[in-house]
């Protein structure tokens, strides 16, 4: 309510033996208290939704979630690989060394080389960035004496951006959920989400025999986890699956942690787009939301859903409509393992 409202409402309330015209005691008074009362009831519905976890952003969801469950938000994490590094000279710890697109990677420890040598880098800034297929980095941004060229033979990567307000959230309604108590499935399936990189978890009890646990994990962009990745969730749970106790898990508990296996989702079909979207940029919406769908099934469902691809495609920027439509060569549902997660395979787009 505005001010005037404001006054109007409580100049309504006054008995009539008040003389309630502008300049009298009444009028005035009350006149002050409306200026200071405009915006209150805005202000206590932003305190009204404060109250709802799923309102709140940033430090103010932290403050929220960690003091009712001592969850803390995923810190992002850097990219690291090694290089191979060709000469004859010593590459100092801290060297950077640069892709194309530049990204800087530094030596994370001093390397003699003799001809050639592997040189271990860690990317210089956090997040996605740093993760780069192999033969990305090539360049030296400042010239070392005796050392020619170098290179990444395989990826690099192990980059993940800090835990989104909604990832945190979810992994909080997780806990709220599925307690977790004395080593049971939910206490596995949270310590893999404590990992920063781990987005998608599922465990079997028993399938190595009595006291072992198969956890199978997806990165939180619904692909496939990284070697590394899985590393970090084995150590972290049960280093070496000794079931020794020197992780999370409880003594005499083996966890072997695994990776799921991709499950490449073809799509093809004819599009017509809005005369002001160009092909290259209504092909690259639609691969974003077939992935993004895909991901949203991982350990949710048993199928890819042939009606769900439809609706991503429809919903891309640019797409008017659409024809022929096939997912992985057919045009029925697509049946995934349970230890599968389904990931963009080759996606043919026409223009008609």
């Amino acid at each position: 309510m505005s001010a005037s409202e404001i006054l109007d409402e409580m100049l309504g309330n006054m008995p009539e033996s008040y003389q309630k015209t502008i300049g009298f005691p009444t009028y005035d008074l009350l006149a002050a208290v409306s200026l200071r009362m405009e915006g209150t009831d805005t202000a206590i519905d932003e305190a009204k939704q404060q109250l709802d976890p799923e309102n709140l952003h940033d430090s103010a969801l932290d403050r929220y979630i960690y003091p009712r469950s001592g969850l803390e938000r995923k810190a992002a994490t850097f990219a690291h690989g090694s290089l191979t590094v060709t000469g004859t000279g010593t590459v100092e710890q801290g060297t950077l060394f640069e892709s194309g697109g530049g990204v800087q990677y530094y030596a994370t420890e001093t390397v003699a080389i003799e001809g050639e040598g592997t040189v271990p880098v860690t990317c210089t800034v956090d997040g996605t960035a740093g993760n780069l297929p192999a033969h990305s980095v090539k360049q030296m941004p400042v010239t070392m004496q005796g050392i020619a060229s170098c290179d990444n033979p395989e990826p690099i990567g192990g980059g993940y951006a800090e835990e989104s307000d909604s990832e945190y959230y979810a992994r909080y309604l997780v806990v709220l959920r599925t307690p977790a108590t004395s080593g049971n499935i939910y206490h596995y399936v949270q310590w893999a989400l404590e990992v920063a990189g781990v987005g998608h978890v599922k465990v079997f009890p028993r399938v190595q025999g009595v006291n072992t646990v198969d956890v199978v994990i997806a990165d939180n962009a619904g692909q496939p986890a990284s070697p590394a990745l899985v590393k970090s969730v084995q150590d972290y749970i049960d280093p070496d699956s000794e079931g020794a106790g020197r992780g999370q898990a409880p003594i005499g508990a083996q966890c072997f942690v695994t990776a799921a296996t991709g499950k490449a989702i073809t799509v093809s079909c004819t599009v017509s787009k809005s005369n002001t979207a160009d092909e290259e940029s209504v092909t690259a919406a639609i691969k974003s939301a077939v992935a993004d769908y895909l991901a949203s099934t991982v350990f949710a469902q048993s199928y890819v859903s042939y009606g769900q691809i439809a609706a991503a495609i429809l919903s891309a920027d640019g797409v008017v409509d659409f024809e022929g439509l096939t997912v992985g060569g057919g045009t029925s549902n697509i049946a995934v393992g349970e230890r599968e997660c389904p990931v963009l395979g080759e996606v043919t787009i026409t223009y008609g």
